[in-house]
């Protein structure tokens, strides 16, 4: 039927690797300030098209595992 057709999403729930900035920072749990800080410092990959930003989210935890500290807790 015609009606049991479903729509493809695109983003997270497709299983893009591709976010956006507040998506990065709710994967994270920080502000999109810190986020863009980080962009900045050239901590982590991003594509930028035009004003299109977006952030491959497997690269930037590879990126990210670099300043990871194991806790003296443990």
């Amino acid at each position: 039927m015609i009606g049991d057709q479903t729509t493809p999403t695109v983003g997270p729930e497709a299983g893009s690797p591709w976010r956006t900035k507040a998506q990065m920072a709710e994967h994270y749990r920080c502000h999109v300030k810190t986020i863009t800080n980080l962009m900045r410092r050239r901590i982590l990959p991003f594509l930028k098209i035009r004003r299109l930003v977006r952030l491959n989210v497997v690269e930037c935890d590879r990126a990210m595992e670099k300043y990871t500290r194991r806790s003296d807790l443990l």
